[in-house]
């Protein structure tokens, strides 16, 4: 019996239409009364299993006098089934190309995502539209020698103005270097404008480096200006982690 229902299911049967179909065929015509109770059911289901048995060919319906009677159909018409179990592996089979090939292309977006972006900015136009992206994020963790900055690109004041305006919810947080030039904009910085000092020994190169979003902006100031931002969720992640870890022992 269990082999057979086992079988059964293969053709897409439930185990309980498996059930229905094995008993009408040890019991010849009964009424769906007699083979709910035969299978210990309710009736309401047996009627509702039935149907769908009579749609799969394996079950007809009689009138017989007064009762109204269920009968299972030649077991032949199991062949029914599997043909059409047969053409629709046929067709798994033919579509299987298509399906492996928008499979791969599913793949190959995924692992571009994660591969690192680098974008070149190339002289002070360049650099002044990675800033303008930079300052349009929520947040921008900055490394800056603002003495070597205000030398080389003064227009980044003015970018900083303009960000505020368009981006009134922006938070920056810079790490500078102790100078008399921080200590003036430590003064005159905005409310969402945060900074912490290095000690006097440390200090920072000509490069700026930012941290925003999922990206790691670092620009060269001296020379021929140029920038580059590289674009990956993880390393962006643990230079926020690091800086933050910075930023969190230098005093107020």
């Amino acid at each position: 019996m269990e082999k057979l229902i086992e079988y059964l299911k293969q053709l897409e049967l439930s185990e309980l239409e498996a059930k229905l179909y094995l008993t009408l065929l040890k019991t010849g015509p009964i009424t769906v009364r007699e083979l709910a109770a035969d299978v210990n059911i309710k009736r309401t289901t047996a009627y509702l299993y039935v149907d769908q048995l009579v749609e799969k060919g394996l079950v007809i319906k009689l009138v017989k006098g007064s009762k109204k009677l269920v009968t299972a159909e030649d077991p032949k018409n199991l062949e029914t089934l599997i043909e059409k179990k047969l053409r629709e592996a046929q067709e798994v089979k033919q579509n299987f190309p298509d399906i492996l090939s928008s499979l791969n292309a599913t793949i190959s977006q995924q692992e571009t995502k994660h591969e690192a972006e680098i974008k070149y900015y190339k002289g002070k136009n360049g650099v002044k539209k990675l800033y303008e992206e930079a300052l349009q994020a929520q947040e921008v963790r900055s490394y800056v020698n603002v003495e070597e900055i205000s030398k080389t690109f003064p227009d980044n004041y003015h970018l900083l103005d303009v960000a505020y305006k368009s981006n009134p919810n922006i938070k920056i947080f810079e790490i500078c270097e102790d100078s008399q030039k921080t200590r003036e904009r430590i003064k005159s910085a905005n409310k969402n404008h945060s900074y912490k000092v290095l000690p006097k020994k440390m200090k920072l190169t000509s490069t700026d480096v930012l941290i925003y979003e999922d990206k790691i902006a670092i620009i060269d100031l001296k020379g021929a200006t140029s920038g580059i931002v590289l674009s990956s969720s993880d390393l962006s992640k643990n230079f926020q982690l690091l800086f933050n870890c910075l930023w969190d022992v230098l005093p107020d």
